[in-house]
């Protein structure tokens, strides 16, 4: 599997590295270095967005012509209204058009009505912090003994979903939609992304909202983005008041 992903990102600044030698943290001044844990799945993503391209940077350069035209209320909006779908709710509670956040945010919460998760109470979270450590990459790669490191230009951390084409299925918001929500909590949060695979993100924010209020908000955009978020949280209230003292971001789908 190395071989083919190395392959796939040929055109980009990479490292092949045998799990037992990592260093953490592998960060590079101004730099993105990603863990790129491998796995079928990912091989398998990777190919298909070939398919009806020349090369992995004739998709990027694709895909960002549609990243750049997108603002994060219309990727909200997107994201949510897959969810509604095929839900019971009215076709006007389904109706996002013209909605901001909160208003696109309450229409998602519909479909979690009456559940605790949704208490927007503060409180002291109990959860432990995630950290990226050598036993997690060994059990999140499959079969090889060896990662590879992706590193990208500070600025261009928006771009790695798309280079690294995960997403898409069930929960998992697709690879632009990513692409925009990335984009935006790194001008908003000055995130840097650590580690992905084929249904996980790790990143690591360098401005962790000081309020609870932005906390809240920022945890609301987390649950609407990937609504595992949660799972080992209290509530919303909860999870927000993680936000406040931890770093470090954990998104998986199942």
């Amino acid at each position: 599997m190395i071989e083919e992903l190395s392959d796939y990102l040929q055109e980009c600044e990479i490292e092949v590295v045998a799990v037992e030698n990592v260093s953490l943290p592998a960060t590079k001044e101004g730099k993105h270095s990603i863990f790129v844990l491998p796995g079928y799945n990912l091989v398998e993503m990777m190919e298909d967005t070939l398919d009806e391209e020349e090369s992995p940077s004739e998709y990027v350069r694709h895909q960002l012509e549609e990243v750049h035209s997108l603002s994060v209320e219309d990727v909200w909006r997107q994201i949510v209204k897959s969810q509604l779908e095929y839900s019971d709710l009215s076709s006007e509670q389904k109706n996002l058009e013209g909605k901001d956040f909160e208003e696109i945010y309450h229409s998602y919460s519909l479909l979690w009505d009456g559940h605790d998760l949704l208490s927007e109470e503060q409180c002291e979270t109990e959860t432990e912090p995630f950290h990226v450590t050598v036993e997690w990459l060994e059990e999140n790669i499959e079969e090889d003994e060896e990662l590879i490191v992706l590193i990208l230009p500070q600025e261009s951390g928006y771009e790695a979903p798309l280079w690294i084409p995960m997403g898409g299925f069930n929960e998992c918001p697709f690879p632009v939609h990513q692409s925009v929500v990335i984009k935006h909590w790194q001008e908003e949060h000055g995130i840097k992304l650590l580690a992905v695979s084929d249904d996980i993100w790790v990143m690591q924010t360098g401005k962790p909202p000081q309020t609870f209020e932005e906390a809240l908000k920022l945890a609301k955009e987390h649950f609407i983005f990937c609504s595992y978020v949660l799972e080992g949280h209290d509530s919303l209230g909860d999870y927000a008041d993680y936000l406040m003292k931890h770093d470090v971001w954990y998104f998986w789908w199942d």
